[in-house]
């Protein structure tokens, strides 16, 4: 039943209760003052009688004069009846009701009274017939004793239906503007409980419906959708420096572009924060990648807000369905987590891969078992060779991480080391290849084989301020010079905070450790900025020097790295070396140091022993200071919180 319905159902309810009521109580003030009047009518009628016959009996003190008087005077409606002393009837005219049960003993006990005989109301009167021993007994119907609802007036049932209409009128009209006013209230809350406020945008509520119903049809109809989460990059700087003023401002410029650029049929949603949503039901990947691009474009262009040229940075994630989720919180999930990705990487824009999910079952299965294999020695260090092209030996092994897991077996490095980035694992499992690594090479040292080792350094610890005087303490514990520890990092981990990684780069360098920019080409870095660091070799990536054979462009890349690189006095390795031509064609160009599957590929310190025995690469020899056994190093659980061994330098 609509409001405005039960509304006038209670309008019209209440007022036939009040009419009632109030019928009610006048019904019986009436029937009140309608008997008393009735009582003194037969009171006076019975004395009036009385009177007469008084008169007749002193004319004729007879009692047949007085039966006689009454038998030729008409009485109606009085019943009239002559009692004795004794209150028995002489003469008895009575209502026929009363035949057969005289009250005569109730008409005894007062002279007047009233009775309820045959479920009718009779009054009655006894007055003394003055100089007889006679009395005169009148009895009178009452003409108000009937059913209440029968006994109202016609007028009082007049007025009640015209208070009855009138009142289903009014209530109508009454109803039905409460009715509105309700309704525009309720929509008014529905509206401000599903749109955001400050962009007028579907908030994360109409969002959630809208994607529930366009998962139903598109499940109906056998067809796709798209899900693109999109965050500003850096909008908390804007609201510290210019305020949430301003920051509200380009928010609603940004929704009022992204709406422009959409089709009726998608949907933009704010979902809070600096975070927008766009749903789109055409789901081909030309609209989509059309969709990402016209967004890209759109924001690229400055706002302007008092006066101020602001530019918007952000990242896009997007998850489509049935491909990466068949319910609402699946494909939200997956497109905030495609975001995410997206923002680390430095992208514009990433679409959810299972295989890169931090939040994916098997991948919060493999956090925890990562963390017991590093406490409980479930890793193990790979050694591939680095030969001295000119010299033709080797003196140099990179250390490469390895680990068989004992249910998905195998696990490619850069999956378990990218996760141990994005947690707070990489730590321990840094300090793990720095002990393991650096215990081999003093190992060696003591078999006599003079070797360096080159250890990979995670960008998140390049960061960490205190990391030259750790490592400087395991070096110390194991007796290793620092001159036969390398230290690889990539371009992008020097660039993301460029001031702070080339005071820890000083400082390791001061130690003697040696540094090489590894993946050289690949991150931009600045050349500039290249020459203040105290760099002692450039690795060029594997993607430029296997294709520099039959492709000029790569050979003519490696020929201006390596004439860059000997200019500014670094050595030069190139990894990826698979044939002997290529090696040859290095050696021709200058470089110094190759690495690849032509010298060796990784191996485990086991089967790095058994090669060199008979490799035709030289190892240089030192003086040997006692036999030693393979390093394969247990560390404890405390590993995460402190570096085992000895104290953390202050």
């Amino acid at each position: 039943m609509k409001l405005h319905r039960k509304l006038l159902f209670y309008f019209v309810s209440l007022v036939l209760g009040v009419l009632f009521v109030f019928g009610f109580i006048t019904y019986q003030i009436t029937h009140t003052v309608n008997l008393d009047n009735e009582k003194r009518i037969l009171q006076t009628s019975a004395q009036y009688h009385a009177d007469i016959l008084a008169k007749l009996y002193r004319q004729k003190p007879d009692l047949q004069t007085l039966i006689a008087h009454l038998q030729d005077t008409p009485t109606h409606p009085f019943y009239i009846s002559i009692l004795d002393n004794n209150s028995q009837y002489i003469k008895q005219h009575i209502p026929p009701a009363w035949q057969d049960n005289p009250p005569t003993l109730n008409l005894a006990k007062a002279i007047f009274g009233q009775l309820n005989v045959a479920e009718k109301t009779w009054l009655w009167e006894r007055v003394p017939i003055k100089g007889s021993p006679y009395q005169l007994l009148q009895i009178y119907h009452s003409q108000y004793t009937g059913n209440w609802l029968t006994s109202l007036t016609m007028r009082m049932m007049v007025t009640g239906l015209i208070i009855l209409w009138l009142a289903g009128w009014l209530g109508i009209i009454i109803s039905s503007a409460i009715s509105k006013k309700l309704q525009a209230q309720t929509d008014a809350i529905h509206y401000q409980s599903t749109h955001d406020n400050l962009t007028g945008l579907p908030n994360r509520l109409r969002l959630y419906a809208k994607l529930e119903k366009a998962i139903a049809q598109a499940k109906e109809k056998q067809s796709q959708l798209a899900l693109i989460v999109m965050d500003l990059n850096r909008f908390k700087e804007v609201n510290d420096t210019l305020g949430h003023d301003i920051g509200d401002q380009l928010l609603c410029q940004i929704a009022n572009r992204l709406q422009a650029l959409l089709g009726e049929s998608d949907t933009l949603a704010r979902m809070g924060g600096d975070e927008f949503t766009i749903l789109l039901t055409r789901t081909d990947m030309t609209h989509i990648r059309d969709t990402i691009d016209n967004i890209t474009a759109s924001l690229q262009k400055p706002f302007l807000i008092n006066d101020l040229l602001l530019e918007a940075e952000t990242s896009l994630g997007i998850a489509c369905y049935p491909q990466h989720g068949e319910d609402r919180r699946t494909l939200i999930r997956h497109a905030d987590t495609a975001m995410y990705l997206a923002k680390h990487h430095g992208e514009l824009f990433a679409f959810y891969e299972r295989s890169k999910d931090p939040h994916s079952l098997k991948r919060l299965t493999l956090m925890g078992d990562l963390r017991r294999a590093i406490e409980e020695g479930g890793l193990e260090l790979y050694y591939q060779p680095k030969a001295d092209i000119s010299l033709r030996q080797i003196n140099s092994v990179e250390a490469l991480l390895r680990w068989r897991h004992p249910i998905y077996g195998y696990i490619q490095p850069d999956v378990f080391v990218g996760l141990a980035e994005q947690t707070g694992i990489i730590k321990p499992l840094t300090w793990w290849t720095l002990k393991t690594g650096i215990a081999q090479c003093a190992s060696w040292h003591a078999q006599g084989l003079r070797l360096s080792v080159a250890i990979n350094l995670s960008p998140r610890m390049l960061h960490n301020l205190d990391i030259p005087a750790e490592i400087q303490a395991i070096l110390t514990d194991f007796g290793l010079a620092a001159e036969l520890l390398e230290l690889e990092i990539t371009e992008s981990a020097i660039m993301q905070e460029p001031e702070r990684a080339q005071e820890i780069l000083n400082q390791l360098h001061n130690m003697g450790v040696r540094l090489s920019i590894d993946d050289f080409g690949t991150g931009y870095t600045s050349l500039a900025y290249l020459k203040n660091l105290p760099v002692d070799e450039i690795k060029i990536d594997m993607s430029f020097v296997q294709g520099m054979l039959n492709d000029k462009a790569d050979a003519m890349i490696v020929r201006s790295i390596i004439e860059l690189a000997h200019n500014m006095d670094y050595r030069v390795v190139a990894e990826g070396i698979s044939t002997e031509a290529l090696f040859q064609r290095l050696a021709s160009e200058g470089c110094e140091i190759a690495q690849g599957a032509f010298i060796s590929y990784a191996m485990s310190i086991e089967d790095f022993n058994n090669w060199r025995k008979d490799a035709i690469w030289g190892i240089p020899s030192s003086t040997p200071t006692s036999p030693s056994k393979p390093v394969v190093l247990n560390l404890p659980p405390n590993l995460s919180r402190d570096l085992p061994g000895r104290k953390k330098p202050s």
